[in-house]
């Protein structure tokens, strides 16, 4: 469970000067609101008001999947799931070939 202050990010790939490359979204949680379909977390300008029941499941997530990392969700940036998110993405600019998705 994220708190007001704590960071998001989610991993994706863009193309800066024609070049296609793999980068970090991040912002923080600047409010969180419950309604009545749940809590949401509410960040500055990056994200919608986002799900945090979906962005504590996908923290979890990235902190225990080896092997593999989720892109394109929105999951809490902390001391186990940002150094391995920016490994990764360094890993993938690298190797742009072989960063691809197993979501078809």
């Amino acid at each position: 469970m994220l708190k007001i202050g704590d960071s998001v990010g989610a991993i994706y790939k863009g193309s800066k000067d024609g070049i296609e490359e793999w980068g970090l979204r991040e912002d923080k949680i600047n409010k969180i609101v419950e309604t009545k379909n749940g809590k949401k977390y509410h960040t500055k300008s990056k994200f919608y008001p986002l799900d945090a029941e979906d962005v504590d499941s996908n923290t979890e997530i990235q902190r225990q999947c080896n092997g593999c990392i989720l892109t394109s969700e929105v999951f809490g940036l902390d001391e186990i799931t940002r150094p391995k998110v920016e490994k990764w993405i360094e890993w993938a600019n690298k190797n742009i070939d072989k960063a691809v998705s197993i979501m078809l």
